[in-house]
């Protein structure tokens, strides 16, 4: 049976390319924002509301807020949120959104969350709810236990557990072949069984989900060609193939994305 140290030592962290992620979540900012309803209802909020644990005095943490479809809902329930995002151009949805809704109790950042001091910071358990949505800012232990040390309260982390793209899987295969297979986020795994052998016990909840895109043949190629840069030194001879994969795809100048996932949330109490 694997103990504390076991699942510790196994969550190692990934060398991810920071630049190609800023920009790759810079070029997504417009479409993701369209693509995400910012309202009232939505899953992650109803969730948190039948728990009890968004309350009018709650400061709160979104880890990777995007465009804002949880920072503003729950600015509008809570005392304060403090939202983090590495891209400028989320950032800018997101506040674009606060003043459309006249709320003025949202602090931004854009960082990622691995270079957050919360010492520095003065963020030490000062949050009554962490929330991290999502977010591959979370991605290593590391990264995972300051969301514990941030928090006073509660703590929310979701992530993909399984998920299937029929133009980005076997473009990733046909790039990097055998390491295709290492590109899984377990990190809901992990998760769960650090807090277990902490103590907690977190509750889990799942949902399945399936969405297309539709993209420009231009944009897809660029965008993918930094999602590769992210955690892989792209060469040439790989830009060169993807460009040619994907445009194999393409009909009018267009490329359609389908993706089929099933995700899983945690929330655990400290």
């Amino acid at each position: 049976m694997k103990e504390l140290k076991d699942w510790i030592e196994a969550w190692q962290p990934s060398e991810q390319n920071t630049s190609a992620c800023t920009s790759f979540w810079n070029n997504r900012a417009k479409s993701y924002n369209e693509g995400v309803p910012i309202g009232e209802s939505n899953h992650v909020m109803d969730l948190l509301r039948s728990k009890g644990i968004l309350q009018k005095t709650s400061t709160v943490l979104d880890i990777g807020c995007g465009p804002g479809r949880y920072t503003i809902p729950m600015a509008k329930e809570c005392r304060e949120v403090v939202a983090i995002d590495i891209s400028q151009e989320m950032l800018q949805y997101a506040k674009d959104h606060a003043i459309s809704a006249g709320l003025d109790n949202i602090i931004y950042k854009q960082s990622t969350w691995e270079d957050i001091d919360l010492k520095e910071y003065g963020w030490e358990k000062k949050f009554d709810v962490v929330l991290a949505s999502m977010t591959p800012g979370v991605y290593n232990f590391a990264t995972f236990k300051k969301m514990l040390e941030a928090s006073k309260g509660y703590c929310y982390l979701s992530g993909f557990i399984q998920r299937s793209n029929q133009l980005w899987d076997p473009i990733q295969k046909e790039v990097l072949g055998e390491d295709s297979r290492k590109q899984q986020d377990d990190k809901i795994y992990y998760a769960f069984n650090i807090l277990w052998q902490l103590g907690y016990h977190p509750e889990i909840f799942y949902q399945e989900r399936t969405w297309e895109q539709e993209w420009s043949l231009e944009e897809i190629q660029e965008l993918y060609k930094q999602r590769f840069e992210i955690n892989h030194a792209v060469q040439q001879k790989d830009i060169e193939k993807i460009e040619k994969l994907l445009a194999a795809h393409q009909k009018d100048g267009k490329v359609i994305e389908k993706t089929e996932a099933k995700t899983a949330a945690l929330i655990w109490k400290l």
